[in-house]
């Protein structure tokens, strides 16, 4: 962890020559998340397969890929099968967010399901693997733990039926995952959960920050440890784990009036708005003027957001000063300044160039559409 948090920020712009791949690993991938979605769904083999190809259209001219969807097609025959065994009727709602704020960071499993007579969620997660490995059941295990200990999955698009239904929804529930492998025809069901303890999150920073400052944590590890394999051999060193930056600058935004839960609401629905009728809106067109009542309610019903949002996105002069309530990068910096003092130590001048990749990361993280300041509020409680 120190070693790659060392190369991450002294590695350059550098050219790196490769061997041209013929397949890439992403479009094996893309092609066995929609075996899967499309099995679950029940869409006929022969529909499913002109489905894949609109997804990933070198499969018309690659004979490789045309088979490997083809037999993740069949595969997920078998495994729909046998999953009906374990949980009647099973159905894809959507794809998930796992949000982990001690950690400052997030979780993406291909999709989230449900089954009949059934109120939790399960975790799908899709390997093109042709074997397993036991980093996938790790992986399994940390999505299940972040649900358990947290309880947030947001879905920002989700399947009612067939149909798509954009109101952002947050899971407040445990769940479990099932890794399915299309191309083995076998699925697996986790259901053990691993939450990190807070002694192994303090470690796992402490490693990242030293290796900022270019040092390692002091280990006993054997030579095949996978740290040893690295080119970079660092002078171990020591120190208190910090908070997380994004974490600080969150608190930042918090301290200072800005609402987290409305800058989600409004940046997602700004979003999903069509470019036609955002550019009316920032025109102050006369016709959606006259129709904003009719907008804000749309607003509310499809996509979920309160009338304080509603008002902002409508409202030019609004959404102008929202904005201008939200701290940028720099002012953060100065704000925060106290607790920023031990991260300049670390990161010197770095800390000013990476203040808006951090502030990102914040809203990335810890912006819900509701309960924000108590999800910031309780991440710095378990750190303090």
């Amino acid at each position: 962890m120190a070693i790659k948090a060392h190369c991450a920020i002294n590695t350059h712009d550098e050219v790196r020559q490769q061997q041209p791949r013929l397949v890439e690993p992403t479009t094996i991938g893309k092609i066995g998340e929609a075996a899967v979605k499309l099995s679950l769904q029940g869409t006929p083999t022969p529909e499913a397969m002109r489905h894949i190809a609109q997804t990933v259209p070198e499969i018309e001219t690659n004979g490789y890929l045309e088979e490997i969807a083809s037999e993740s097609l069949k595969g997920m025959e078998e495994i729909r099968r046998d999953l009906a065994s374990h949980y009647s009727e099973i159905s894809i709602i959507g794809r998930g967010e796992g949000r982990h704020p001690d950690l400052a960071g997030t979780a993406r499993p291909d999709f989230i399901a449900m089954a009949e007579r059934s109120t939790t969620p399960i975790i799908i997660e899709a390997k093109d693997s042709i074997k397993t490995n036991p980093s996938y059941l790790f992986q399994a295990k940390f999505y299940n733990g972040i649900a358990e200990k947290f309880g947030i999955y947001l879905l920002e698009e989700r399947l009612e039926g067939e149909l798509p239904n954009f109101a952002p929804r947050q899971l407040m529930s445990g769940g479990e995952t099932v890794l399915v492998y299309p191309r083995l025809a076998r699925f697996s069901i986790v259901k053990e959960k691993y939450v990190p303890s807070e002694e192994t999150i303090r470690a796992v920073w402490k490693a990242k920050e030293l290796g900022f400052k270019g040092q390692t944590p002091e280990t006993s590890c054997r030579k095949k440890c996978p740290h040893n394999r690295l080119k970079a051999k660092l002078p171990e060193g020591d120190m208190e784990a910090l908070p997380p930056l994004p974490l600080i600058f969150s608190r930042g935004i918090i301290e200072g009036g800005h609402d987290l839960d409305l800058d989600y609401q409004t940046s997602y629905a700004w979003s999903l708005m069509p470019s036609r009728i955002r550019l009316a809106i920032l025109l102050s067109n006369q016709k959606i003027r006259e129709r904003s009542r009719e907008l804000g309610k749309r607003l509310m019903d499809l996509f979920g957001l309160s009338q304080e949002a509603v008002d902002i996105v409508l409202d030019p002069l609004k959404r102008e000063s929202f904005l201008a309530s939200r701290p940028d990068a720099i002012t953060l910096l100065k704000k925060m300044n106290s607790d920023l003092e031990p991260w300049k130590v670390i990161l010197k001048k770095r800390l000013r160039f990476s203040a808006p990749s951090i502030l990102a990361r914040a809203t990335a993280v810890y912006s819900l559409p509701i309960g924000s300041r108590r999800f910031v509020r309780d991440a710095e409680e378990r750190w303090n």
